[in-house]
């Protein structure tokens, strides 16, 4: 294995016994794995953010920079791209650079400017927003994914069912408090739902009303670090049930 380090970014390369690649053997280049987690991170970025799969795509043709398509995105996101053109990444570097410095010169839809501001960029350790070159290098699997995209141990439906009744105990709780009948409490508590998807928001409120429960799939989709944690501060669901204890 070489190790080595650029602006602050640990890149990793693992060589292979073969040195010769023929055409059969592009499959593995990168690893399945690494293409899941430059995935798994495309999906975090968007919910911390609260985007869409098509919010870049959106953003560049409004502002007039070269954006990757929602199409792309959204094949980028479950792995079905092996090969995807060098302009890509070059894409997803200019709008990351773009992020970090809050340029959004030129969105008129105001719908799509909420979306972006307040956005963060992918950093590396040093600060410094990811460029092509640290987009690349991750979906090679030389660069580390952010910490806050890293999968943490699996989690199980059991604990997902723990979670979900956790957090209908609390809205429980803060509804009678509040002396509110359960349709008025959501329309209060959806208001300091700020980080989740529109589809997010729904399912909340069906987890809540007991029509569904949590999953693996839907919580590990939460923008969060510690998901699998039931009193996580971090936690968008744990946050916005604080803020609306504690408002008037």
């Amino acid at each position: 294995m070489v190790i080595g380090l650029s602006n602050g970014v640990v890149s990793r390369y693992k060589p292979r016994n073969n040195t010769a690649t023929v055409a059969s053997d592009r499959r593995g280049y990168p690893t399945d794995a690494d293409r899941e987690q430059f995935g798994r991170t495309l999906s975090r970025w968007i919910n911390r953010n609260g985007w869409i799969h098509s919010t870049l795509h959106q953003w560049g043709e409004s502002s007039g920079f070269p954006s990757v398509r929602d199409s792309t995105f959204n094949r980028l996101q479950n792995a079905k791209i092996e090969q995807p053109a060098p302009i890509t990444f070059i894409q997803l570097g200019i709008a990351n650079e773009k992020i970090a410095a809050a340029e959004f010169e030129g969105v008129t839809d105001r719908q799509l400017k909420d979306r972006l501001v307040d956005s963060e960029a992918i950093c590396s350790s040093n600060g410094k927003p990811w460029r092509a070159t640290e987009f690349f290098g991750h979906f090679c699997g030389q660069v580390d994914a952010p910490e806050w995209a890293v999968l943490q141990a699996p989690l199980t439906q059991e604990r997902c069912d723990e979670i979900t009744e956790h957090h209908r105990k609390l809205f429980g709780e803060i509804t009678a408090k509040k002396k509110l009948d359960r349709a008025d409490a959501w329309e209060e508590l959806k208001i300091h739902c700020l980080t989740l998807t529109k589809a997010q928001k729904e399912l909340l409120k069906d987890i809540l009303s007991g029509w569904k429960n949590w999953t693996p799939a839907n919580l590990e989709n939460i923008p969060t670090t510690d998901c699998g944690n039931i009193n996580a501060e971090n936690c968008p669901v744990n946050k916005a049930l604080a803020e609306w204890d504690r408002s008037d």
